[in-house]
């Protein structure tokens, strides 16, 4: 029997040689091979998935997500998708290094709390995008400039359509989130982040529950079961050598951490999910 892939791969290509890639929706359906796109994917780079007709439902990260006309999803590298019913629309892929630094956009890009689906009319930007978009592969005239400034307005009228969330104002939330993002596998730990931070551990609580409701440990441990699930659904690791890569020394020890965060046995949790 043919050893299943750890994550399947997407199959298109990105980046472009501009570094963004758009294409219609049907377009992904008419190159993937059948039964494809309802296997999990995770790609490393963004992903825009913008509903302009039809209905569909989109699986990310365990949740799914109900998308009608007006729409818009939005896949980060390392999130794990699967998709649902042909919708009508587009997908607009681009890599993490593609938009203008220090811009609201960019920073939105690197959010990983960042907005995930909204309702929008980004109608005109996306055609603006589209039309572009397609030029650029007729001529050279084109650059990656403007297609950078037209998919940062994209993103932005975007974001002014999502839920508002409590400012940020010091940035110690996002800084925060950041260092839990490279350092989650290796330090477990509350004191390690505070550490790097320079802060108390009472302001670091202050501002993660101000942004996101919740602790600073309750944000190490959730981003440690997202992870572990993902892995489990969609790796075929042993949970021993799992458990080692998300920082646990003694398989045991991450086995009864994952029943306490989900009710479930790594084993029976993988088993619920798996094809």
């Amino acid at each position: 029997m043919k050893r299943r892939q750890a994550i399947r791969r997407v199959p298109f290509q990105a980046p472009t040689p501009f570094g963004v890639e758009v294409m219609s929706i049907a377009q992904l359906w008419a190159m993937a091979p059948p039964g494809y796109l309802a296997s999990p994917q995770r790609p490393t780079f963004h992903l825009l998935l913008l509903v302009t007709g039809g209905a569909t439902t989109h699986t990310l990260d365990f949740e799914e997500y109900h998308l009608t006309r007006g729409s818009a999803l939005w896949v980060r590298p390392g999130q794990v998708q699967v998709f649902g019913e042909r919708a009508v629309g587009d997908l607009v892929l681009f890599q993490p290094d593609f938009l203008i630094p220090g811009t609201h956009a960019a920073a939105l890009a690197d959010n990983h709390c960042g907005p995930v689906t909204v309702t929008a009319p980004f109608e005109p930007a996306r055609r603006a995008l589209r039309h572009e978009y397609d030029r650029a592969r007729q001529s050279t005239l084109v650059s990656a400039e403007t297609l950078r400034h037209l998919l940062s307005i994209l993103i932005l009228e975007l974001a002014r359509a999502a839920p508002e969330h409590t400012p940020d104002r010091t940035g110690l939330d996002a800084r925060f989130r950041a260092l839990l993002e490279r350092d989650f596998t290796t330090a477990h730990d509350v004191d390690h982040y505070i550490r790097q931070l320079g802060y108390t551990a009472r302001t670091l609580n202050r501002a993660t529950r101000a942004a996101a409701g919740e602790s600073p440990k309750q944000a190490i441990n959730r981003r440690l079961v997202l992870e572990a699930c993902r892995l489990l659904a969609h790796t075929d690791q042993p949970i021993t050598q799992l458990a080692r890569r998300l920082g646990f020394r003694d398989p045991s020890n991450f086995s009864a951490f994952f029943a306490t965060q989900t009710g479930q046995s790594p084993s029976v949790f993988r088993a619920a999910t798996r094809p």
